[in-house]
């Protein structure tokens, strides 16, 4: 073993049971699933927490039956929603650091050494776990849907990553004041990669395993896209004085997605004539409202 390994080795046995790290973890309806994240977690850090998100199955009882600090929303408010109530309650316990996991089994406890590894060096402030680091069996739809959000997430936070929806991170303590999460929706971890990567932390990746055994995620692909996208044009509007500019982009983006998914329903002969339709309409959003938003910014200036 070379010494960088075993230095390593060592990094992630000092992690095990650590009170320094705190792993969030939002779960809906994951009972079946969420006892197990649970356990193996808790060889990382004795302190996992779990913010059951409204579900009506017995998440909050599997979860606490093996070993986490539970707070439950009484009704299904969204993943930001839940990310909100951890990253709050984990701050009171003043960590070195904070990992944050999906509950829905896709992702490997195991990993959480990998992430925290660039954190422990102080070589990062923020690690994210890419899905397309390894030779991951990712459905085509999961990899085709994700290129476009995190083409759209890396325009508008700046940075060059492979995999900006990945819900698998590694947060240093220092980042947590930064992070204000005003959307509830499936946005979230786009919404707080463009703030924290707008503030100049240092954003790193690493590779992770996932397993997408049966159905993990609550929405069908589409429909988390689009959400995912109403999420980020929301998100900005209010945090930023290019609002507007985001917003049609999201839309741009939104109707070629479309198009394209639809192309799959048409026959070849209509694919064409819907895609050039849908992207015109696009074009012609945009610059209305592009117009519109010089044309208010002129008025406010005029005041």
């Amino acid at each position: 073993m070379t010494s960088k390994a075993r230095r390593g080795s060592e990094e992630s046995t000092s992690l095990a049971t650590s009170p320094e790290v705190v792993i969030c973890i939002p779960a809906y309806n994951e009972s079946v699933a969420i006892g197990n994240i649970v356990q193996r977690s808790k060889v990382f850090s004795p302190l996992v927490l779990v913010c059951d998100d409204g579900s009506t199955d017995a998440t909050s009882t599997e979860a606490a039956n093996s070993g986490a600090i539970v707070f439950k929303h009484p009704t299904n408010r969204g993943k930001g929603a839940a990310l909100r109530t951890l990253l709050q309650e984990a701050a009171k316990l003043r960590p070195k650091a904070v990992v944050t996991i999906d509950g829905d089994g896709q992702h490997n406890p195991g990993d959480i050494a990998v992430l925290i590894a660039p954190l422990l060096d102080n070589t990062a402030d923020v690690v994210i776990g890419s899905r397309f680091g390894k030779e991951n069996d990712v459905p085509f739809y999961r990899r085709f849907g994700n290129s476009f959000l995190t083409l759209l997430t890396n325009h508008l936070a700046r940075t060059n990553l492979q995999d900006t929806q990945s819900g698998f991170r590694a947060y240093a303590s220092r980042v947590l004041p930064n992070i204000s999460i005003r959307d509830n929706g499936m946005g979230v971890d786009s919404q707080v990669l463009i703030q924290i990567a707008r503030k100049g932390f240092r954003i790193q990746e690493r590779a992770v395993s996932v397993t997408y055994s049966g159905d993990t995620s609550t929405f069908n692909p589409l429909s988390h896209m689009l959400r995912v996208l109403w999420s980020i044009s929301h998100g900005s509007r209010s945090g930023s004085k290019k609002a507007v500019p985001t917003l049609w982009t999201a839309s741009f983006v939104a109707v070629i997605m479309t198009a394209l998914v639809s192309g799959f329903l048409l026959p070849p002969s209509r694919i064409v004539i819907a895609t050039s339709s849908l992207a015109l309409a696009a074009i012609m959003t945009s610059l209305i409202l592009s117009q519109k938003y010089r044309l208010n910014r002129w008025i406010r200036r005029a005041r």
